[in-house]
């Protein structure tokens, strides 16, 4: 630890915070406390106040930021913020801790919420960022004022209000180039936006933006289609906002706002390789034929079944805000969002049936209310008091199916009768030789009163206290395995039903020392929570599916400070939390099945530290660091890798204690770094902008199995342009600009995992796949905005 805490130190004194630039403050309590010149204004506690001020620890990335490093969704905006990290799937985990069940029958760890409103399943949020004020990620547990559900942190999503009385145009397009190493050409990608801002009235506003987006993945598809099948690889988006914003008087607003978005294609989202593989693995003949060789920069894969993803997303909020004389501020929140999915893809990527079928069909709604009420903030007596109900349902098909690889003349005769013909040698007719299908509504219902307050004990301390009562009540009915396999994964033939209800109190207490106007200390205790789900699958027809509430204690302190007239900006802040009934995907024995279960605690803590270096005019230089511990403290029900002998693992032993093991994708050591010069006055402004990432070496899978480890990263990123008045910016930018191939997330392949031999014995051997991101290599292009 002393290495790393040596290196943050350094950061610290060299380095600053990705968050530079001011914001406008949307609120006069806000404007008031963010009076000096380069304060950042955050909304950590759902309200506009100084980053400086706010007795939290969050990274906030304004609309600049993410324009300067061309950040074009929340995946990219790890680079700038270290405590933060993209898991499987491109799940989200901070401070090391992330979702790891992954069924849609449990809410993310990590919650997502835009413009106030919690979303409920992280298929909500469309991946490309358009028209954004600011990014927040809110570190540690934050479900206190945030909603429902962020027991390990909170990606905080605030887009661009209307602007009274002013009519403007916004269009920005992006063109890039993405190396495709193993590829005879570099693939394409193009990102157009456009937003208006048109007055409708002298007190109301209309907020139109839309974006599309075309990109190429830098993997390559080199499969053989089956006849009829659909094979939709390149990623394209649309999406379309209108955001309508009325002052009806001094004290009274109203603000509307409705949204519908397009995502289609694989490309980003299941770029799945084959990272190495036994030298007996079931997928060599399948590799070869495909003209595949297994690699860490291996970019092709195969596949000859459907390859595709079609989600649509959207919804319609509505916001009455209403401010006494008093100052006393009341608000009514109400919302509606939803998500349809249809996808499949060819699950052994290679053009041969090994698992050729996995499949998923679902609708999601959503519907949240929240009444709010907010004391003055420069009152001794300041926070807030509310009540929240959220409801939603999620009607969710999958199915999974395959042949392992076995040739057509063999399945169709006894003993796996796959399309075979009913007769003496088959009584029934299977569809695969191994396969699972299930069919779920899942209701749930929540509802709860919270409050903050904190209490000017002197001018300079500040008492916080808070808490939170929840009741959540949730329902499941279950339909499975209603086809027929040869063998069945997941449990019996029928339909199931389940229920389960609990009530919780999560709570708060901290104090913030004002020492000198420009030096703040705080610290917190607090009580975190994360609502009851559902294991997706009915393993036994008794089967408890219950997966039950997950809670969490967490300590923090940090100071947050500047100099020199805020040319030197420095905060700090350490941490401790406890997670008890650690919600986690492991292996049952007793069932010989993957449950989702309550079976792990997790200690996680470490310090995190940003710096803002502005020496003159002109030039900031940025950065922020984070060291971490994220062990689990208890998990024995942790499920050996194939050929595991360590921690009593053998050929008859499936489980171990992985009690004292790092979490997945929690590495020691984060930071990034980014420096930029913009000549300060004239029309013509040209500019040059550097960073850098680097996060130390990381385990995908919670056993560690070798080959799911992967080395330190050193991401560079770079843009060189020129902003002309006001109106004209235009930039040549390259991402990954050393073409450093890395993956997003390594796994143990299940087919090699669950092989058997010619009598049906399991002869289980270690291979390993990799999925990549659209910034997995380098990507090279030219930016140009334009305002009016």
């Amino acid at each position: 630890m002393n290495r790393y805490a040596a290196t943050i130190l350094l950061s610290a004194t060299m380095l600053s915070s990705p968050a530079v630039r001011a914001q406008t403050a949307e609120t006069r309590s806000a404007e008031a406390d963010a009076s000096t010149v380069g304060d950042i204004v955050v909304t950590a506690q759902r309200r506009s106040e100084s980053l400086q001020r706010v007795p939290v620890s969050v990274t906030a990335l304004s609309n600049e930021v993410l324009k300067s490093q061309n950040l074009n969704d929340l995946t990219q905006v790890s680079r700038a913020a270290p405590s933060l990290q993209v898991g499987t799937d491109n799940s989200f985990v901070v401070r090391g801790v992330g979702t790891l069940a992954f069924a849609g029958t449990i809410d993310s760890s990590v919650a997502l919420a835009i413009d106030d409103v919690n979303l409920g399943r992280p298929l909500l949020n469309s991946p490309m960022l358009n028209d954004i004020a600011q990014v927040e990620v809110l570190n540690g547990p934050q479900g206190l004022l945030f909603g429902k559900n962020a027991s390990a942190g909170l990606l905080n999503i605030k887009t661009a209000r209307p602007k009274l009385g002013e009519y403007s145009s916004s269009t920005n397009v992006e063109l890039a180039m993405r190396s495709t190493p193993g590829a005879d050409r570099d693939a394409p990608g193009i990102i157009l936006r456009e937003t208006l801002n048109i007055p409708v009235s002298e007190n109301s506003a209309l907020r139109l933006s839309g974006l599309y987006s075309y990109q190429e993945p830098g993997t390559t598809y080199v499969g053989t289609p089956n006849p009829g099948t659909r094979h939709d690889i390149n990623a394209r988006s649309y999406s379309v906002k209108a955001k309508y914003l009325a002052q009806l008087s001094d004290q009274l607003s109203f603000y509307v706002i409705g949204d519908y978005n397009e995502n289609h294609g694989i490309a980003g989202i299941f770029d799945n390789t084959y990272r190495s593989v036994d030298a007996t693995s079931i997928n060599l003949r399948p590799l070869a034929a495909d003209g595949i060789t297994a690699g860490a920069d291996n970019l092709l894969f195969g596949g000859d079944a459907d390859q595709y993803r079609d989600i649509k997303t959207g919804g319609a909020q509505a916001q009455v805000t209403y401010e006494l004389g008093s100052g006393v501020e009341i608000s009514n929140l109400f919302a509606w969002r939803f998500y349809t999915q249809d996808q499949a893809v060819d699950g052994d990527y290679l053009s041969a049936n090994g698992l050729n079928i996995n499949s998923s069909n679902g609708r999601y709604d959503q519907y949240s209310n929240e009444l709010r009420v907010a004391l003055p903030a420069g009152n001794r007596l300041s926070g807030q008091v509310g009540l929240y109900w959220f409801k939603s349902k999620l009607d969710t098909a999958r199915q999974l199916a395959g042949n392992s690889y076995t040739p057509a003349s063999v399945l169709a005769g006894n003993p796996f009768c796959v399309g075979a013909v009913i007769a003496a040698s088959c009584a029934r007719r299977n569809l695969a030789q191994v396969g699972s299908d299930r069919d779920y509504v899942l209701d749930t219902e929540s509802y709860a009163a919270f409050g903050q307050l904190t209490y000017d004990l002197t001018d300079a301390l500040k008492l916080i206290a808070g808490g939170r009562v929840t009741h959540d009540k949730i329902d499941l009915d279950l339909t499975q395995n209603q086809l027929n396999y040869f063998q069945t994964l997941s449990g019996p033939r029928g339909s199931f039903e389940s229920n389960y209800k609990n009530t919780d109190f999560s709570w708060k207490i901290g104090a913030q020392y004002q020492a000198t106007p420009t030096l703040m200390l705080y610290a917190f205790y607090g009580r975190g929570y994360k609502g009851p789900g559902f294991n997706d699958s009915f393993p036994t027809a008794n089967a408890d599916v219950v997966v039950r509430e997950e809670t969490s204690l967490t300590g923090e302190a940090g100071i947050k400070s500047s100099f020199f007239d805020h040319r030197l900006t420095f905060n700090v802040s350490a941490f401790h939390t406890n997670f008890s009934n650690f919600q986690v995907q492991s292996f049952d024995p007793g069932l010989a099945t993957f449950v989702v279960q309550n079976a792990a605690k997790v200690i996680s803590k470490g310090i995190e530290a940003s710096v803002i270096v502005a020496p003159f005019q002109g030039l900031t230089i940025n950065g922020s660091a984070s060291i971490l511990s994220s062990k689990f403290d208890k998990f024995t029900g942790a499920q050996c890798y194939p050929t595991q002998t360590t921690f009593g693992c053998s050929a008859t032993v499936s489980v171990f204690d992985a009690s004292g093991l790092t979490l997945p994708a929690a590495p020691k050591f984060t930071s990034s770094m980014q420096v930029q010069y913009e000549v300060p006055e004239g029309r013509v402004r040209p500019f040059i902008q550097g960073n850098w990432y680097h996060r130390s070496s990381i385990n995908y899978v919670v056993n560690r199995a070798p080959g799911a480890g992967l080395g330190a990263v050193d991401i560079f990123g770079a843009s060189v342009g020129a902003k002309i008045g006001d109106q004209l910016r235009v930039s040549l930018f390259c991402k990954n600009c050393t073409n450093k191939i890395y993956p997003t997330a390594i796994g143990i392949d299940s087919g090699d995992s669950n092989a058997r031999n010619a009598r049906g014995q399991l002869t289980p051997k270690l291979s390993y796949t990799q999925q990549f991101g659209l910034d997995s290599v380098r990507v090279i292009g030219v930016n140009l905005g334009m305002d009016f």
